[in-house]
Order: structure tokens, then C-alpha cells, then sequence
């Protein structure tokens, strides 16, 4: 004979238990600082590690793979890997200019742009990247555009080769600083997208 009194009690606790997987909310995303307070967070945010997707495509070639970017005050690392895991170039900054490696081989100038632009044979404006990479724009910057939260959607700067880059921002992450996730540049003959995975 079945127990009707285990029936019923079973029966309500699968009840309860499904109701709250079914009701309960899941967490809450960060709500962004306001604008003042974000923009002095930003411009404080000097030492990051950033890992990335990148695509750059020229009239000649299209590379694709992980970009890793390690800021640290005013120096930076930073390394690029295809597809296959190979790396496309690892470049290391401080006080005495920029080391670029690419194809196993070292490389020491002034600038990392310089560098990149002659060994890689494409260019990226990376003299500027601690900022745009943030959402900021730098003393270069022109026809500036915010979205409806007053975050930088897009604007134009000039890179230290005179290269003029469009910037635009179409995703940004969900916490108090609403760190860019997903990065367009489009320069005359190069586009580059950079879609963020993870901030730290």
C-alpha cells in the first residue's frame, strides 16, 4: 500500500526545492561607479594584466590569436600568439626604449611601434594602448562619441607615426569600471579587433 503522508511530503519538497531553482535570481552585475569617480579610477589604473583575442587583418595578411598585456606604471610586456600556439612577438619596455623578439630573434630600439611596424610588416598603435585599452583617450584623441551611460563609445587619435586610428568600443564588461571587453581600430589599411577575456 502506497503512504500517502510520504507521497504528499515528498511531493511538496521537490515542490520547494524546483520553485527556488526556479525563482531565485542570479547574482547582480556591478553597478558602475559614477562618471567622475570612474574616470579617476581609470586614469589611476596603471599596473594590469589583460588577456585577449586579437585578429588583425591588412591588405596582405590576417593573423589571429591571444594577446596577453602585462601594465606596470609607465612599462609594459606584452606577447602575441597565432592560432597554432606559436609567438608572433613578445615585447618587453622600460626606462631604455623597447625589446621586441619575433621569429626568434631580438630586437632593440627606441620605440616597440617602430619595431612591430618593420619586423611584423602590420602596424598597431601600442605606444598608446595603456589607454585605449582602458577606455581613455589620449592627448591625440578628436571626434570623441559616448554612449547613453556617458562611456567612451569611439574616437580618432593619431599614433606617435602619424597614423590616424579610428577607436570604437562595442561591448564593455559588467563591473564598477566598465572596462572595455570588445575593441575595434581601423586605421586607412588595417583593421584590428581585440575582444577582452579577462581583466585582473
Amino acid at each position: 500500500m502506497i503512504n500517502l503522508a510520504k507521497v504528499a511530503v515528498t511531493l511538496s519538497l521537490i515542490g520547494l526545492l524546483s520553485g527556488c531553482s526556479i525563482f531565485s535570481k542570479p547574482p547582480a552585475d556591478e553597478a558602475m561607479a559614477n562618471l567622475p569617480e570612474r574616470q579617476q579610477e581609470l586614469a589611476a589604473l596603471t599596473t594590469f594584466t589583460i588577456s585577449a583575442s586579437i585578429y588583425v587583418k591588412t591588405p596582405a595578411q590576417g593573423v589571429s590569436g591571444s594577446l596577453e598585456w602585462q601594465q606596470q606604471g609607465d612599462f609594459y610586456q606584452a606577447s602575441m600568439q597565432n592560432m597554432f600556439g606559436l609567438n608572433v612577438f613578445e615585447i618587453h619596455t622600460n626606462e631604455q626604449g623597447a625589446t621586441v623578439q619575433v621569429d626568434g630573434q631580438t630586437h632593440q630600439a627606441p620605440s616597440a611601434a617602430i619595431l612591430l611596424d618593420y619586423l611584423s610588416g602590420w602596424s598597431l598603435p601600442i605606444e598608446e594602448m595603456p589607454l585605449w585599452l582602458k577606455g581613455m583617450a589620449g592627448n591625440s584623441a578628436q571626434a570623441m562619441s559616448y554612449d547613453a551611460l556617458g562611456r567612451l563609445s569611439s574616437f580618432t587619435l593619431t599614433d606617435n607615426q602619424g597614423r590616424e586610428w579610428q577607436v570604437s568600443y562595442t561591448e564593455f564588461f559588467n563591473n564598477r569600471l566598465a572596462l572595455p571587453k570588445r575593441i575595434v581600430l581601423e586605421s586607412t589599411d588595417t583593421r584590428i579587433k581585440v575582444a577582452i577575456r579577462e581583466w585582473k
